[in-house]
């Protein structure tokens, strides 16, 4: 699906033989070091792999994280280590795997074929300690009811799947222009309540871009790296006071 003012995810991951079959064709990108393993992620179309980041610090949270969204959080346009999922990895000294496909969401199938889903295989394989899922414009002007149920539907299923995972639902974020539609408030309000549902936690986590035109790719629809650090800045301090991270 395209529109004028999208989001679209683009970084898939894996970590076994089964996982690796849902993402043929994609190329590993390693996220971040993690003992004993490190998660690797895909990034279509940047098909080339960057090593993993270097630190000398020891992590201090032994939780493996695993982001799930659209471009605006795998960072479509930039190297995968621009993405904020990336940049929260190395603040937070977590281990982080990025789960995305380009156009994908609860409803919508991106260029992998599928929509969030079908990477219900992958996150089962990963048995991620926290599960970050934010909801898509991708989905904009699908039926509210279609993606309700839809929503609804994956959340429990993925709950299922990896059922000591904490789940942590973000908003949906939209780009630099303070007029957002009212789609947002649709995909948003759809995955608050699914993800309360089964106890997990909803953040509203605003609109970051709003305003800064200049922190907009070419396209007006995908961050440039200023944005992908003011994004990993308002996440990490909304984990921080919800909790979910020290």
């Amino acid at each position: 699906m395209i529109f004028r003012r999208r989001a679209t995810a683009i970084a898939f991951a894996a970590v076994s033989a089964a996982t690796a079959a849902l993402v043929a064709g994609c190329a590993a990108e390693p996220v971040t070091a993690a003992p004993p393993l490190a998660p690797a992620t895909f990034a279509p179309p940047a098909l080339a792999a960057s090593a993993s980041p270097t630190s000398s610090s020891t992590p201090t949270a032994a939780e493996h994280v695993v982001t799930l969204g659209d471009s605006i959080m795998s960072g479509f346009g930039l190297p995968p280590r621009e993405a904020w999922p990336h940049l929260l990895a190395e603040r937070a000294h977590i281990s982080v795997t990025n789960l995305a496909c380009p156009g994908m969401g609860f409803v919508v199938q991106g260029d992998c074929g599928t929509p969030y889903s079908g990477l219900i295989p992958a996150i089962a394989a990963l048995q991620p300690d926290l599960l970050i899922v934010q909801s898509s414009s991708n989905d904009f002007w699908v039926d509210a009811d279609e993606i309700r149920y839809d929503t609804a539907d994956t959340i429990e299923t993925l709950h299922a799947a990896a059922p000591d995972a904490r789940i942590v639902a973000f908003s949906t974020i939209w780009n630099d222009d303070p007029q957002v539609p009212d789609d947002t408030a649709v995909t948003s309000e759809a995955l608050r309540d699914a993800v309360e549902s089964i106890g997990g936690t909803y953040i509203d986590v605003g609109q970051p871009l709003a305003g800064h035109p200049d922190w907009m790719q070419s396209d007006d629809v995908h961050p440039t790296a200023r944005g992908q650090r003011a994004i990993e800045q308002t996440v990490m301090s909304a984990l921080q006071d919800a909790g979910v991270l020290p």
